[in-house]
C-alpha cells in the first residue's frame, strides 16, 4: 500500500516537474494588471534545431481598453521592445498583425483589442546552443485615458529534443493575421495613382478580387505625414469583386520614398507599396518629366545590346538608298519610323487591355514565352535567308500591283523592319526607360499610351532626322560589288541573333523544344539555299507552289512545337556564389548584420548580361561580394514568376535588370540604375554595411 502512494507520487512529481518545466520553456508569466499584461512565448520548449527560433509577445487588454500597432494613428504609443539583454540572440524581426480602425472625435488610431500575438522571429547567434531570451517592453494601454506600462521578461530555452509548445497554435495564429502579397490574399491591385493637387493630394487604389466579393474593405496608408490618414471612400462594382478605394491625404513625402499600404477586409489582409513619385501635382511637371524621360530612353534604345543585331537591317537599308533620290531616302525613312511608333502603340494597347484583365504586367514578358521566342526564331531566320538571297519573298500578286502603282513595296518593307526592331527592342531596359515605363502602367490608360507614344518616338528618331534631313545618307558609301559581301556579313550577324533566341528558349522550354526548333530552322535554311525561289510572288508555277508549302511547314512547326514547351525557370543551385531569391528571409539576414544584394535577371536580358560582364564578374566587385557579410541573391525571370512580378511592382519597375542592395543602414532597400558601374555598386553596399562604419570608426581611432 505503501509502495503504491509512493508511485503515485512520483508520477505526479514528475508530471508535475514536466509540465512545469514546459511551461517554463515556452512561455514567461503574464506582466501587468487588470487594464493590460503581457508574456513572452515560443513555439518551442527547447532551442530548434537551426537558427531561427519563432516566438511571440502576447498582449491581453480588457474590456474597454487598446494598444496601438507600429503606426499608432493621431495619438497613442507603439509596442517598443529591446532584445539586447538576451544570449545567443543575433536580432529579431517582428510582425505585425492588421489593427482595427478607432475613429474618437475624427482622430484616426489603429489599435489592437482583446488579445493579440506579435510574432517574432529571434536569430541565433550559434545553432543548437541554449539561450536566455531576454524582453524589455514599452507599451500604451488606452481607453479614456492613456497609460504607458513597462515589461520586463525573461525566458530560458535549453537544448534538447524539438518539439512543439502548447503556445505555437497562438503563435500560428498571429500569423495568420499578418498580411502577406496581395496575391496570397487573393487580391490584384490592378492600379495606384494619385489625384487632386500637391497641397490636398489623394490616392486611388483600384483593387480586383478573385476569391469572393469585397464585404468592408479599409485601407492603412503609412508614410503620408504624421499619423494615418482617414478611411477610404470605397466604391464597389461587379457584384463587389472590384473596388476602388479613394484616400485623403494630409501630404505627400519625398519623392522616391515610398507608401505602405495594409489593407483589411474582415478576414483578409494584404500589404503592398506605392511610390509617391507617381504623384502629378497641378502643373503636372512629373508627367511632362516622365514624357521626356520615355523620348531619351526611346533614343538611347537604339544604343543597346538587345537592339544591336537588327542595326544591320537599318544600316543596308540606308546604305542601298545612298545612291537613289532624296524622296526615297525620306519616304523610307518616315516609313521605318512609322512601324516604330505603330508597334509602340500596339504595345501600349495589350498592356492597357492586360491592366485591366488583372494580368502581370511587364516589359519584355512576352520574351518568357516560348511561342514568342520561336517566333521571333524563325522571323530572324528569314531576315537572314532574304540577305544570302535563299529566299526572296515577294508580295502576293494583288499586293504587289497595288505597292507597285504607289511605290508601296519598299515602303512596306522599310516598315516591317521598324516593327522588327521594336520587338527586339522590348526585352532591354535602357536608362530612363524603366522610369517612364513604371510611371505609365501605375497609371491609366492615358499615361500608358502617351508614353508609349513618346518612347516610339525618341527610338524612331534618328529616322525622323534622317527624313528631315535626307542628304546626310548621301555621306554613305555608294552602292556597288562590296555590298554583297556587306549583305552576307549582316546575315551572319542576323543568324547569330537567332542562335541567341533559340538558346533562350532553351532555358525557357527546355533543351527539347529549343532543339527541334534549331533542326528545323537549320532544315528551313539548307532547304532555301537549294531551291532558292520567292514565297508567294509572280511566279505561280507548281514547283513555287509546292516551295512554298515546304517552306511555310517548315516556319509554323516550330511555332506549334514551341507551345508544348514546359521547363522551370533556373535558379542557382545550393552551394553556387548566388542564393536563389527568398524575400521572406530578407528581414532576417538584415537583423543579423549582413548587406544583401538582389539581382534580378532572366536569361533573354541582354543588358543584365552586360552588367554581368561590365561589373558583376569583375576581380573587384567579385572580392568586394564574397566578404563573409555580403549575400547575393539572384531571382530569375526567365519564365513567368508572380512573386518576382511583384516583387518588382512594390518598387513600381515592370522591367529588368533591376538590382537592390540591402542593408543594417539601408533595410527598405537601394535601388540602383539599369546599367551598373562597379563605384555606384560598392558604394551602395558601403553605405548599406554596418561593417563599413566599423572600419571607418577603427581607421579614425587615434
Amino acid at each position: 500500500m505503501a509502495l503504491a502512494r509512493f508511485a503515485t507520487l512520483l508520477v505526479l512529481s514528475a508530471g508535475l516537474i514536466m509540465s512545469t518545466g514546459s511551461a517554463r520553456a515556452a512561455a514567461t508569466d503574464w506582466v501587468g494588471d487588470s487594464r493590460a499584461a503581457v508574456r513572452l512565448i515560443t513555439a518551442t520548449d527547447n532551442v530548434p534545431v537551426d537558427s531561427t527560433l519563432e516566438a511571440g509577445l502576447e498582449f491581453r487588454f480588457a474590456k474597454g481598453w487598446h494598444g496601438y500597432w507600429r503606426t499608432p494613428g493621431d495619438a497613442g504609443i507603439p509596442p517598443t521592445v529591446d532584445w539586447s539583454a538576451s544570449k545567443n540572440i543575433a536580432g529579431d524581426e517582428i510582425s505585425w498583425p492588421a489593427p482595427q480602425r478607432l475613429v474618437i472625435d475624427d482622430l484616426q488610431n489603429s489599435v489592437y483589442e482583446n488579445d493579440v500575438v506579435l510574432p517574432v522571429k529571434l536569430f541565433l547567434k550559434q545553432a543548437q546552443t541554449s539561450a536566455r531570451i531576454n524582453a524589455s517592453i514599452t507599451y500604451a494601454a488606452c481607453s479614456d485615458i492613456c497609460v504607458p506600462l513597462e515589461a520586463e521578461l525573461t525566458l530560458a530555452l535549453p537544448t534538447g529534443a524539438w518539439g512543439a509548445s502548447a503556445q505555437s497554435r497562438l503563435i500560428s495564429s498571429g500569423q495568420k493575421r499578418v498580411p502577406g502579397s496581395p496575391d496570397a490574399a487573393g487580391v490584384d491591385v490592378i492600379n495606384t495613382r494619385f489625384a487632386g493637387s500637391a497641397s490636398a493630394p489623394t490616392l486611388v487604389v483600384d483593387l480586383k478580387s478573385r476569391s469572393g466579393a469585397f464585404v468592408a474593405p479599409d485601407l492603412f496608408v503609412e508614410g503620408a505625414g504624421n499619423g494615418i490618414p482617414p478611411a477610404p471612400k470605397v466604391e464597389l462594382q461587379d457584384a463587389g469583386k472590384t473596388a476602388r478605394l479613394t484616400v485623403r491625404l494630409a501630404a505627400l513625402p519625398p519623392p522616391g520614398r515610398p507608401l505602405t499600404l495594409t489593407l483589411v477586409d474582415e478576414n483578409r489582409v494584404a500589404e503592398f507599396k506605392t511610390r509617391v513619385d507617381q504623384a502629378i501635382p497641378e502643373n503636372g511637371s512629373l508627367f511632362f518629366g516622365a514624357l521626356l524621360s520615355a523620348l531619351l530612353g526611346g533614343l538611347i534604345l537604339n544604343l543597346m545590346p538587345c537592339v544591336l543585331p537588327v542595326l544591320s537591317i537599318k544600316l543596308f537599308a540606308f546604305t542601298r538608298e545612298a545612291g537613289g533620290s532624296l524622296r526615297d531616302v525620306r519616304f523610307g525613312a518616315v516609313a521605318t519610323a512609322s512601324g516604330i511608333t505603330f508597334s509602340f502603340m500596339l504595345l501600349a494597347a495589350c498592356l492597357v487591355g492586360l491592366k485591366f484583365s488583372g494580368a502581370t504586367l511587364g516589359w519584355g514578358i512576352q520574351f518568357q514565352q516560348p511561342w514568342f521566342l520561336a517566333g521571333m526564331a524563325v522571323l530572324t531566320v528569314l531576315f537572314a535567308a532574304s540577305f544570302f538571297e535563299w529566299l526572296p519573298i515577294d508580295l502576293p500578286n494583288s499586293i504587289a500591283n497595288f505597292a507597285s502603282r504607289r511605290s508601296g513595296g519598299p515602303m512596306i518593307e522599310a516598315f516591317l523592319t521598324g516593327v522588327f526592331a521594336t520587338l527586339l527592342a522590348t526585352p532591354c531596359s535602357a536608362p530612363f526607360v524603366g522610369t517612364a515605363v513604371g510611371f505609365a502602367l501605375a497609371r491609366g490608360p492615358t499615361e500608358i499610351f502617351a508614353t508609349f507614344l513618346c518612347l516610339g518616338l525618341g527610338m524612331a528618331s534618328p529616322y525622323l532626322m534622317a527624313a528631315m534631313f535626307p542628304g546626310c545618307v548621301r555621306w554613305l558609301p555608294r552602292p556597288g560589288p562590296w555590298m554583297l559581301v556587306v549583305r552576307k556579313f549582316l546575315g551572319i550577324l542576323l543568324l547569330g541573333t537567332a542562335v541567341w533566341l533559340i538558346y533562350v528558349l532553351w532555358s525557357t522550354a527546355g533543351a527539347r523544344t529549343a532543339g527541334v526548333t534549331a533542326v528545323l530552322l537549320g532544315c528551313l535554311l539548307g532547304y532555301r539555299a537549294l531551291v532558292s525561289i520567292p514565297i508567294g510572288g509572280r511566279d505561280a508555277s507548281p514547283a513555287a507552289r509546292r516551295s512554298g508549302l515546304v517552306t511555310a511547314g517548315l516556319v509554323v512547326v516550330p511555332l506549334i512545337v514551341s507551345l508544348s514547351g514546359t521547363a522551370p525557370a533556373s535558379q542557382p543551385r545550393a552551394g553556387q556564389e548566388w542564393q536563389a531569391f527568398d524575400l521572406e528571409a530578407l528581414p532576417g539576414l538584415i537583423a543579423a548584420g549582413n548587406t544583401v544584394l538582389v539581382d534580378v535577371t532572366a536569361t533573354w536580358c541582354l543588358t543584365c548580361k552586360v552588367n554581368d560582364a561590365r561589373v558583376l564578374e569583375t576581380a573587384e566587385v567579385r572580392s568586394r561580394l564574397q566578404q563573409s557579410h555580403v549575400i547575393r541573391m539572384r531571382a530569375d525571370w526567365s519564365r513567368p514568376n508572380p512573386s518576382i512580378a511583384d516583387y518588382l511592382h512594390r518598387f513600381t519597375r515592370y522591367g529588368i535588370p533591376f538590382d537592390v542592395v540591402y542593408g543594417p543602414n539601408r533595410p527598405d532597400g537601394e535601388t540602383l540604375p539599369e546599367l551598373l558601374t562597379s563605384g555606384l555598386l560598392l558604394r551602395a553596399i558601403d553605405q548599406a554595411s554596418v561593417h563599413n562604419d566599423t572600419r571607418k570608426s577603427a581607421s579614425s581611432a587615434p
